[in-house]
């Protein structure tokens, strides 16, 4: 089965039904693009402040985080809205519809929606993430392009499988639109302390960020490498794509255990 093709016509019925309600899709649209506008706004005030944060320069956590956020938007198309949305399904019954379908219950949750409110995000990413670079002076060669460009797909890899992991708790607790948001919303979420050098955290802050829930490997190691920073232990910023591969595995099997778990709790 061509997954890209199914995809493709997905999005286009999914957005030609959002579009019935125009004014409300461009409402969304407006009011994530003035939410992101605060955080910048909020980021140059900021560094209007203070020069440095924890010896990084304004440019420097700028494409620090918006690398993160590259990552982090595109994930977010796929993976944010049905793991957000899986409780009220599990709750409904409705579930079971997806069960009943020539495909996998995962894979239809999936390709079914396109979550376009992330547009704006991605938007200034791109659009801060070249400007960052363009007032640093990273020599690239191959081997530092194909560094980022894994680094890139691992935290893509680290963001979607947390949002797998959270969101298949609701075959347990029916309800896990509190915990997918506490640990993956980018304006108050646990991801928001990812955005900063961890340095500026405590040591415990700084473990539970690089090793239980690895926000640090998808933009701050993988960054502070290519800038030449001084990290210690010398080897952080190279196990992204092992953590990448171990979350997505864990994230696997874990879908596979609450989808043996799940019961109809509909009428």
């Amino acid at each position: 089965m061509n997954y890209i093709k199914l995809y493709l016509r997905f999005i286009i019925i999914y957005m030609k039904g959002k579009l019935e309600y125009h004014l409300s899709l461009l409402l969304e649209l407006l009011a994530n693009t003035i939410l992101i506008g605060v955080y910048f706004t909020g980021f140059y005030v900021i560094f209007y402040n203070f020069n440095t944060i924890a010896g990084w320069n304004k440019y420097e956590v700028l494409f620090m985080f918006t690398t993160s956020w590259l990552a982090y938007s595109f994930s977010c198309f796929f993976f944010w809205s049905p793991m957000r949305d899986i409780g009220e399904l599990v709750r409904s019954g409705k579930f079971d519809l997806y069960l009943t379908r020539p495909i996998s219950p995962f894979t239809y949750l999936v390709l079914q929606q396109f979550q376009y409110t992330f547009l704006p995000r991605l938007f200034f990413s791109v659009f801060f993430w070249i400007y960052s670079l363009q007032k640093l002076s990273i020599e690239w060669t191959v081997r530092k392009i194909s560094y980022y460009c894994i680094s890139l797909l691992s935290a893509f890899v680290i963001f979607s499988a947390i949002t797998v992991i959270t969101g298949t708790i609701s075959f347990w607790t029916v309800k896990s639109e509190e915990i997918v948001s506490l640990l993956t919303d980018n304006n108050y979420g646990l991801k928001n302390f990812c955005d900063y050098p961890i340095q500026i955290y405590s040591k415990g802050m700084q473990l539970l960020l690089t090793f239980i829930i690895p926000y640090a490997l998808t933009g701050y190691y993988p960054v502070a490498n290519l800038l030449g920073k001084n990290l210690q232990p010398f080897w952080l910023p190279f196990i992204a794509p092992i953590v990448a591969f171990a979350m997505a595995v864990i994230a696997y099997h874990f879908w596979n255990i609450g989808l043996k778990r799940y019961g109809s709790t509909g009428a």
